[in-house]
């Protein structure tokens, strides 16, 4: 599956708008370093797993807590580059979001604040495509942050393991059906503990390996990327 000469004009643009958008710094740096070409094939295209855990799900209130990231190719996960960064939150937790990530506000009292985390994180996923389960969650996070460190949009060519389940392999499924751990089952893949950065970065990784192996041939980057 090749990638539609518009959609790569339409990315390339948006790409462009926000390096010129980007100060000097962190993120000016992130866009300098470019993207992998949406026509090349998936087999060459270095790309990183991404999970974010935060405290709520609306993109300009709830904080990012954790990223946890791990680089891979398409038929590999690179165990060794696994790594997980923690962002202290301004304010207190809710009860409600420790329970489901276990992150505490005394684990969180040494993290890096939010502009200091994301300079460490954006080298990481300089130069490549980065894989997430529903990714709209990842790019809203940080399309959100990068806005308010740096008054500029976060746009990074995405591959979202969700959507490219639907739009390979429809089918009827149930309400949860599409959750990583039921995807996961379905490829005959183990079970992993979830809402852990690091830990669900690598399922996601795992999953996309499976689902090109399922799918077979050698799509490019632009033909596996959220649309």
């Amino acid at each position: 599956m090749m990638v539609q000469p518009f959609a790569a004009w339409r990315f390339a643009r948006r790409f462009e708008a926000a390096r010129r958008a980007a100060p000097p710094g962190p993120l000016r740096d992130f866009y300098e370093a470019g993207h992998p070409a949406l026509d090349t094939p998936v087999d060459a295209v270095p790309m990183v797993a991404l999970d974010l855990e935060t405290d709520g799900l609306d993109f300009g209130t709830s904080a990012i807590l954790e990223a946890g990231l791990i680089e891979m190719a398409h038929d590999r996960i690179f165990a060794g580059t696994g790594r997980r960064i923690r962002i202290r939150p301004t304010e207190a937790l809710s009860e409600k979001s420790v329970v489901i990530h276990t992150i505490t506000d005394d684990a969180l009292a040494d993290a890096p604040d939010e502009e200091e985390a994301l300079a460490r994180l954006l080298p990481h996923l300089s130069g490549k495509a980065l894989v997430a389960h529903f990714a709209e969650i990842e790019e809203g996070f940080l399309n959100a942050a990068c806005r308010r460190v740096w008054g500029a949009p976060f746009v990074a060519p995405f591959v979202c393991t969700m959507a490219l389940e639907t739009r390979w392999f429809p089918r009827t499924r149930a309400a949860d059906g599409l959750r990583l751990a039921k995807l996961r089952a379905q490829y005959g893949l183990p079970s992993y503990r979830g809402h852990d950065g690091l830990v669900d970065a690598m399922a996601c990784g795992e999953l996309l390996i499976a689902q090109l192996a399922a799918r077979g041939g050698t799509p490019s980057l632009g033909g596996v990327m959220r649309r």
